[in-house]
């Protein structure tokens, strides 16, 4: 079965897609996609509908599903304007309205496609139904059932057409057409089972028209239509069957399927080494939730089910094995190590292809209760893969794909240029990768999302002593636009949170950070935001116990310098200097581009009466700050100094005695 539409062509049975004759090259799951999409064309479909036919068993995101979407579209020359073949509609999911041809061709053309001998009996039931008829097709299920009075046939045959015909009946309402696209694997059933050698005979024709008509009532269940009944009569001869290297050569290999773009991963159940089998249940709870977190630290990732997940716990499969039977480029194992005090949890990444280990890393935690182990444990596994992962996939992607303008390229470039320590250079291009996958797909919530994260933090980190407020407006409108395409996108509720920092909104950045939280346990990087709207509201205290959990999740974040920041900030403020100095030291150690912490350092020291180290600290600041002053030192950014409360304006004040005495001008 041939789809044709416009100049393009698919065939179903080689799984191919040509346009004016030339193959066009598109991933399995795009694909399949598409074939979903043209079969269901008379009606809009959802995207859990998607989600269940093309990712049977998977956790994916809706990132994911978009990717595909646009590389569908790619492939056919549309787009998200232009919306040619494959139309959006809005909250309701997604619909083709090319305007789609089926070609059905004979049996003989099918017996050269798919290697049955035209002299297969399965063929021969073409004589049964003669030349000049036409087969009745309805969409009306009140229709009649086709008749089967005019077929030749003997004794036997009768009663089977008259099983025919009445197992047809209840089927009408649905196209004839859907039954012959599945014709090749069908067919390979059929072949299969013929392939068993019977005894010619009459004595048993009647047994074995009694286990047609059986199979033949199921299958027509599930096509829902007669002629594709009519083609499963065969009898005893044996098929001719392809050798094995004709049918690889047709067959889309596994190597070929993880050589493809689209990254993916298992979380293999972790191993208990405590020695005490009755402690699985740790073990067990840590791969669940990891699973589970990895969906969210890794959009647009695929995750392997749980359930397909714990066939392989104590089986010791090889990675490559493990990949070639799903289809998986990456591998997470880990082990498991209990004892009264503490536990103990060892991970590795695995790249399937070559069984090659990209990372390894240990994870300690003092054990106080079993569900706080297991949390803080997940937390900071699922960060540490995400970063890993988006690192290499965005390394692959410039090394195999320099000049690739897909999508997926792009949003993963631009995600691991924003994981880098924040500067003003990095943000210029992160935001050029995420401009470039809006021009690709207009509708892209990564793109969008990202870019208006850049606008924001260029905001907050001061890279800019001029047009703030476009920022902002642009950003605003950017995130609008994103989440309303997707409302839990997790990088736009991110930036949402950081935006209403920036506007002084604190108690909506809060309110925004804790939705992250509740999409993502495991994201250090919200419990920071929540750190700095609580220390803005004048609760330094409290920020403290932010700082100190995204700490424990990201003790080597690329973004652990901004808590660090907002720490010293804290213990400046509460007059705890000594502490505040280790605190902008390490942040100045994790992101030297950082300017801020000089002149926290500055105060800190010149309240302690450490003078030169504080003039130091301050020149440092100046040299980047130039003509800064006391009386202008924070008054609009990172935000404006008149929003925050007057409990922190009160405590804030203790930082510009310090920037006196360090000797920064009034």
């Amino acid at each position: 079965m041939n789809l044709r539409f416009a100049d393009f062509e698919i065939d179903l049975a080689r799984q191919e897609m040509r346009h004016t004759g030339a193959i066009v090259h598109v991933e399995p799951q795009v694909f399949d996609l598409l074939v979903h999409l043209i079969r269901n064309r008379d009606r809009i479909v959802s995207k859990d509908e998607l989600f269940e036919a093309i990712w049977q068993g998977r956790i994916v995101s809706e990132a994911t599903l978009s990717s595909r979407i646009s590389a569908a579209r790619r492939a056919l020359g549309d787009s998200g304007n232009d919306q040619s073949f494959i139309r959006t509609l809005h909250k309701r999911g997604f619909r083709f309205v090319g305007d789609v041809e089926r070609d059905s061709s004979a049996p003989s053309a099918n017996a050269i496609e798919t290697g049955i001998a035209p002299e297969d009996p399965v063929h021969e039931t073409a004589k049964l139904v003669p030349a000049h008829a036409s087969l009745p097709l309805s969409d009306d299920p009140s229709a009649s059932a086709p008749s089967f009075d005019d077929v030749r046939r003997g004794p036997d045959q009768e009663y089977l057409a008259h099983g025919l015909a009445v197992a047809s009946r209840p089927a009408l309402a649905d196209r004839v057409s859907d039954a012959a696209d599945d014709f090749a694997m069908l067919h390979a059933d059929a072949g299969a089972a013929a392939a068993v050698p019977t005894k010619a005979a009459a004595s048993n024709g009647r047994r074995i028209t009694r286990n047609l008509l059986v199979a033949v009532g199921a299958v027509a269940l599930v096509l829902l239509t007669a002629p594709a009944a009519w083609w499963l009569l065969w009898s005893s001869s044996t098929p001719y069957v392809k050798d094995r290297d004709a049918v690889a050569s047709e067959v889309v290999s596994s190597e070929d399927r993880l050589n493809a773009w689209t990254p993916s991963i298992i979380v293999l159940p972790f191993a208990n080494l405590s020695g005490d089998p009755k402690r699985d249940y740790l073990a067990d709870g840590i791969t669940d939730s990891l699973i589970s977190d990895l969906a969210h630290a890794l959009p647009g990732v695929p995750i392997v089910s749980r359930d397909t997940a714990f066939t392989y716990k104590g089986r010791g499969a090889d990675a490559r094995e493990i990949g070639r039977e799903l289809e998986v480029r990456y591998l997470l194992e880990g082990s498991v190590v209990l004892d009264d005090e503490r536990v103990r949890v060892n991970t590795r990444l695995i790249e399937t292809k070559e069984a090659s280990q990209l990372w390894a890393e240990r994870f300690d935690a003092e054990l106080k209760s079993i569900l706080q182990v297991q949390d803080e444990i997940v937390s900071r596994v699922s960060r540490a893969i995400g970063l890993q992962v988006v690192d290499i996939e965005a390394r692959r992607s410039w090394r195999e794909r320099p000049d690739s303008a897909e999508l997926i390229d792009l949003v993963m470039r631009g995600k691991s240029v924003l994981n880098l320590p924040s500067s003003q250079a990095t943000m210029i291009e992160a935001r050029g990768l995420f401009e470039q996958a809006v021009n690709v797909e207009p509708a892209s919530v990564d793109g969008l999302a990202g870019v208006a994260t850049t606008l924001v933090f260029e905001f907050l980190n001061g890279y800019y002593e001029t047009g703030g407020d476009e920022r902002l407006g642009r950003a605003e409108r950017l995130l609008n636009r994103a989440l309303a395409i997707e409302p839990r996108h997790l990088l736009a509720l991110k930036a949402n949170a950081a935006l209403r920092r920036a506007q002084g909104r604190f108690d909506d950045a809060i309110d925004m950070a804790k939705m992250v939280i509740m999409e993502n346990p495991g994201e250090p990087w919200t419990y920071k935001e929540l750190g700095l709207s609580t220390l803005y509201v004048g609760k330094p205290e409290q920020a403290l116990e932010w700082f100190a959990k995204a700490d424990r999740i990201g003790p080597r974040d690329p973004g652990r310098w901004t808590w660090l920041d907002g720490r010293g900030h804290a213990l400046v403020l509460l007059g705890r200097d000594e502490e505040a100095i280790r605190a902008l030291v390490n942040a100045l150690d994790a992101n030297p581009k950082n300017t801020s912490p000089h002149a926290f350092l500055a105060a800190a020291y010149a309240l302690l009466g450490r003078s030169e180290e504080a003039r130091a600290a301050l020149a440092a600041y100046l040299e980047r700050r130039p003509g800064s002053r006391v009386s202008t030192f924070r008054t609009q950014s990172p935000v404006p100094l008149a929003l925050t409360s007057t409990a922190y304006r009160q405590l804030f004040a203790r930082v510009h005695e310090g920037l006196r005495k360090s000797g920064m001008p009034e």
